[in-house]
């Protein structure tokens, strides 16, 4: 089998506080569904690094020995995915950022056995004050504010479409209280290359994460409650029990 290329990708969640609440909301965008990628699933802005990014970066320079806390970059390689998530973010969402808004958070890899493949930088950031966040129209279809139990509600009844690494990011939210838990965690979490893994079996498709009986676990993984999903007609990725 000809496994694609993972190609570097960066992504956003953006948080806010609800209004008249504490508790956390997250930024979501559907994915129009004539695009070829997680057509018609709700996902935090996100795309590609393209080679702007990359003259972009070394333009700006950063500390080529410095360290990030992707364990696999320094801050110089970092940069070029800092600078496609301001990219995206006002692309997708007209949401205006800076590199320094962003707080490194994940790290996922598409399955090998998909034929777009996508190494993506998750970073955190909070929604800047005065601002309106809309979609584009194009790659996305709606934006939604919505707290993460709501989100994972919706999910679970059948109203809108969670891919995995978005679930279980979704999920890990919906622990805080409020945005400065939510960055508290962002600044010392771990942060790990998870590949989720894919199964196909006679009557269904799994993916599985690391942690799930059929996948072993990682060094410095925050197992999460959910590690296995099963793939349904029509309506996506779905948690089931391990």
């Amino acid at each position: 089998m000809n496994i694609a290329v993972a190609r570097p990708a960066s992504t956003v969640v953006v948080v806010r506080e609800a209004e008249g609440s504490r508790i956390p909301e997250l930024l979501l965008v559907r994915r129009n569904d004539k695009v070829a990628f997680m057509a018609g699933a709700y996902v935090f802005p996100g795309g590609r690094v393209d080679d702007d990014d990359h003259t972009r970066a070394r333009a700006l320079g950063a500390r080529n020995g410095a360290a990030s806390r992707f364990p696999d970059l320094t801050l110089a390689e970092e940069l070029p995915y800092r600078i496609a998530a301001v990219r995206e973010m006002q692309e997708e969402a007209a949401v205006t950022l800076t590199v320094n808004d962003l707080l490194p958070i994940a790290h996922w890899v598409t399955p090998e056995v998909e034929t777009r493949r996508y190494d993506t930088r998750f970073f955190l950031a909070r929604m800047p004050r005065n601002q309106v966040a809309r979609h584009d129209e194009s790659e996305t279809t709606a934006l939604v504010w919505l707290a993460a139990a709501e989100a994972l509600e919706r999910c679970l009844a059948g109203h809108i479409m969670l891919p995995p690494p978005t679930w279980t990011t979704v999920k890990r939210f919906a622990r805080f209280a409020s945005v400065d838990d939510a960055i508290a965690w962002a600044r010392s979490t771990s942060i790990v290359r998870v590949q989720p893994g894919f199964v196909r079996e006679a009557d269904r498709t799994l993916l599985t994460l690391p942690g799930d009986p059929l996948h072993p676990t990682l060094a410095g993984w925050d197992v999460p409650e959910d590690t296995r999903f099963v793939l349904e007609e029509g309506k996506g990725w779905k948690p089931v029990p391990a």
